[in-house]
């Protein structure tokens, strides 16, 4: 999700979302499923399953994940945020600090003393260097302390409610889906609403958000995953794209399951990673999602080819 302080920058970015640009979505959509169609890369609804119940013991039924480098400013209000969740199932957080120089290790620390429930976990430096996003995420994924699912929280959001993760692990388990996708709200640093307001993602069909899914730029958040699944999957050791990757991934072979009302404030204020890209930058992460699209294409491509023998 790109991040700016500028409001017309962000009505932009999420024209696609708009509900009066429904019709013309609708009609893009068209056009591109039938692209699919052409080139072999549509897959039909009634391929997609569900998770596969597994008896692997966990620690806990969820995992709130928070990966996190240089947030000082707003990772106590993130992990106080988790904290508040009120659920019938006992859950943990697991905050992977990224080497942190600006504090942030210190808050983390000063409230692991405090809350048992918060896990600080500082990776191993590697001769590759730091972790990106995705590979704070493996790390989460492989910790003793995760819990039957995973469910995300950037370290300068918050969830709405503290009864936004009993929702999210109330559907994962209800429709044994691979992954559960909220709906968000954008405020500013003092929580106040600004446009485009609630983004919830409803251009997603359970019959083709599958497949449209690699037309549009993202899918939502907050994201929760099935833990032992993500564990074979894994993420891409990125800091842009990597949430989408996974995504696509799971949608080419799993059930996704969409909540439309708001379960997260996205804040958006000068500290944000990608608050200030330059254009050189954008275009970048463009044609790095790209590559993520032209490689799922070519595995769909193949699922589907097998899928049209096996019929």
């Amino acid at each position: 999700m790109m991040k700016t302080d500028e409001s017309s920058g962000i009505e932009k970015i999420f024209t696609y979302v708009d509900p009066g640009n429904r019709n013309f979505q609708k009609e893009m959509e068209i056009v591109f499923t039938d692209y699919l169609k052409k080139i072999g890369a549509y897959l039909p609804p009634y391929h997609l399953r569900e998770v596969e119940q597994s008896p692997t013991t966990f620690p806990v039924e969820a995992s709130v994940v928070i990966p996190v480098r240089n947030r000082k400013e707003t990772i106590g209000e993130a992990v106080k945020s988790a904290l508040s969740q009120e659920t019938d199932f006992p859950f943990n957080i697991i905050a992977v600090d990224n080497h942190s120089t600006d504090g942030t290790t210190t808050v983390l620390s000063d409230l692991a003393s405090q809350y048992v429930k918060l896990k600080h976990v500082v990776p191993k430096k590697t001769d590759h260097g730091d972790l990106g996003i995705g590979g704070c995420w493996n790390e989460a994924l492989r910790h003793e302390a995760c819990g039957r699912f995973v469910i995300q929280l950037d370290s300068d959001d918050l969830y709405s409610s503290s009864r936004t993760l009993q929702k999210m692990v109330n559907m994962l388990r209800q429709g044994n889906y691979a992954m559960v996708i909220g709906s968000y709200t954008l405020v500013n640093l003092r929580l106040e609403e600004i446009p485009p307001g609630l983004i919830n993602h409803r251009e997603w069909t359970d019959e083709n958000g599958h497949n449209n899914a690699l037309r549009i730029n993202g899918l939502g958040a907050p994201r929760a995953f099935n833990t032992r699944l993500m564990r074979n999957i894994g993420f891409l050791n990125v800091s842009y794209g990597e949430d989408y990757a996974a995504a696509l991934r799971i949608c080419r072979e799993y059930r996704i399951g969409r909540i439309y009302e708001s379960l997260y404030l996205c804040r958006r204020w000068s500290g944000n990673t990608d608050a200030a890209l330059s254009i050189e930058e954008a275009n970048r992460n463009d044609a790095f999602k790209d590559k993520i699209r032209t490689a799922e294409i070519f595995a769909r491509q193949r699922l589907a080819e097998s899928i049209a023998h096996r019929a």
